[in-house]
């Protein structure tokens, strides 16, 4: 016959142990340095992180790798860090060593831009490895398609975001992956579009200027900005596709669209140009859309030359 007494007892400790231990911990809940929408300024974000391993630095997004290279255009070596983890009074888990921290907030950044991509119809695609300090990498999270791969690295200096946290920049080297089919054939349609959905993800034209040393004090990198006559067709593309989503309040239907037209450009190789992308663009709408787009994008170019829009 059992001890009631006893019993109750044992509840009762473990439940105090329980209390002393604080909440418990929060599955794929983690607390990382990230952009705060509201200052603008680097704080301690909470994020969901599904299916990553934080100690790690490893989920469907990519994988952190230390001590690697890139040696003809393949990845050689390298091993995964070993971060500390803590938990925090809500439950999440946060990295002990600053060093940790930055990584896990340079994973999240990339995990909420393969999301916002899939969201505008972008394909699913498999973990990338994140080569941490390469030599000769820029600063931040890059793209190197010779080997599928980012790699990852601290800076630039003076800027008041660190690249590698900045939403905007880490989605355009996402989409850069995203849109590595088309470079061969289109490389300035596939690049404006891809400065384009930095902007789109970051809900902020200007987001470059955040991760610049210089901190952009003429606003060059504002693709809200007017533009000078004989800018870079990348600069001229990404912002008309601003101007038009800032004007018809739909970021992520702005997203969608410019992704759909920039692929089915990569079906035309014989096809290309500012005007035949954004008449791709156009032709996707209907109605006071179109109009909108239409008139948005013309007075951007200053050219009536948009198939879609007679």
């Amino acid at each position: 016959m059992y001890n009631l007494g006893v019993m109750r007892r044992a509840l009762l400790l473990a439940g105090v142990a329980l209390a002393a231990c604080g909440p418990a911990a929060v599955p794929g809940r983690a607390q990382v340095p990230g952009l705060d929408r509201l200052s603008g300024e680097l704080a301690p974000l909470e994020v969901d992180l599904p299916g990553a391993d934080l100690t790690a630095v490893r989920g469907p997004a990519g994988w952190v790798l230390v001590g690697a290279s890139i040696d003809s255009g393949r990845v050689v070596g390298g091993a995964a860090p070993d971060c500390a983890l803590r938990r925090t009074p809500s439950g999440a888990l946060a990295a002990q060593a600053g060093r940790c921290g930055g990584l896990l907030g340079a994973y999240a950044a990339l995990d909420r831009s393969r999301a916002f991509l899939i969201s505008a119809g972008a394909e699913a695609l498999p973990p990338a490895p994140l080569v941490l300090d390469a030599a000769g990498a820029p600063a931040g999270l890059r793209y190197v398609p010779e080997a599928d791969a980012y790699t990852l690295t601290g800076g630039p200096a003076g800027a008041r975001i660190p690249a590698a946290l900045n939403p905007g920049a880490v989605a355009r080297e996402a989409a850069r992956r995203q849109l590595r089919a088309v470079v061969g054939s289109h490389p300035d349609e596939a690049e404006g579009v891809a400065l384009f959905l930095g902007a789109a993800a970051a809900a902020d034209p200007g987001y470059l200027g955040a991760s610049d040393g210089q901190g952009d004090p003429t606003g060059e990198l504002d693709l809200a900005r007017p533009l000078p006559v004989g800018a870079p067709v990348p600069a001229v593309l990404a912002g008309a596709l601003w101007a038009w989503a800032d004007a018809s309040g739909d970021l992520i239907g702005a997203a969608k669209a410019a992704l759909a037209a920039v692929r089915a450009l990569g079906e035309r190789p014989d096809a290309g140009g500012k005007s035949t992308l954004l008449s791709l663009v156009a032709g996707q709408l209907e109605g006071a859309e179109r109009d909108q787009a239409c008139a948005v994008f013309r007075a951007r170019l200053a050219s009536a030359g948009i198939e879609a829009c007679p």
